[in-house]
């Protein structure tokens, strides 16, 4: 319990919160702060909690899909502070499990359509993985894998919705049905899928190797609906929490295996 809001390692030793116009490092276990060389923004903690990222924008752009930001990254206690590339109209999307890569969006050119890479942290080489006119909710897979992602609102209609790809950019696909998802383990992604009208949600789980889909629920023997898209999943990938759309409580919904 702590009345100290901020942002945690994964492991939940380290914290990140805000004070006095600067980003303050903190580690649970032994005490030291540290503050992080970032004038005062947000950070994302490594897998291991060891390094810190960050974005700096190059003044104000008339648009979010414009705007050129650097991409930066420093151990805990600020040493070894660096940039690592610039993003056209995108920014960072996570860390990849090993610590040394990255997931961003970015373009070739302000105005020009974005793309998904995966970034080296050592010397800012990129790998595109995806293409589209806008993408949305990238996210790698447990083990670093697969990305998972929206595209929205393109011109060719064969382009739109959600997609898998390999990590190294090979085995794309479209899968068959668009909605909430998450990733339940490596190569399994699991989908809540968006179908209005219908008299309960359900959950699906996707093969992304073969896009082979298999429900794990039946909404003629469970009902259930998902306040506002407001639901996680267990790290093991075992149970869902969800705030109920009928009577706003929290539940807990065992899937099989």
């Amino acid at each position: 319990m702590t009345t100290r809001l901020g942002v945690f390692s994964p492991d939940y030793r380290r914290r990140a919160y805000p004070e006095g116009g600067q980003t303050i490092i903190e580690d649970l276990k032994t005490g030291e702060r540290w503050i992080a060389p970032n004038g005062g923004r947000a950070v994302v903690f490594s897998p291991d909690g060891e390094w810190i990222a960050w974005e700096v924008s190059a003044g104000e752009a008339p648009s979010l899909d414009r705007r050129v930001t650097t991409l930066w990254i420093s151990r805990v206690d600020g040493r070894e502070a660096r940039p690592v590339l610039q993003l056209v109209g995108g920014g960072f999307s996570g860390w990849f499990p090993d610590g040394r890569r990255a997931l961003v969006i970015t373009r070739e050119t302000s105005g020009a359509d974005p793309f998904l890479a995966v970034v080296n942290l050592q010397d800012g080489s990129l790998r595109p993985i995806a293409r589209g006119q806008r993408l949305r909710g990238a996210q790698i897979s447990p083990a670093g894998g697969w990305v998972a992602y929206q595209s929205l609102f393109a011109v060719d209609p064969a382009q739109n919705g959600l997609w898998v790809v390999r990590a190294d950019g090979t085995e794309s696909r479209r899968l068959s049905v668009f909605g909430a998802y998450r990733w339940r383990s490596e190569g399994r992604l699991l989908v809540i899928p968006l179908e209005p009208g219908a008299p309960s949600h359900r959950v699906l789980e996707i093969d992304a190797a073969t896009g082979a889909v298999r429900p794990l629920t039946d909404p003629s023997a469970l009902r259930f609906r998902i306040a506002g898209g407001d639901w996680a999943l267990s790290p093991d990938g075992r149970r869902i929490v969800f705030v109920s759309a009928m009577d706003r409580n929290l539940w807990l919904l065992e899937l099989p295996e």
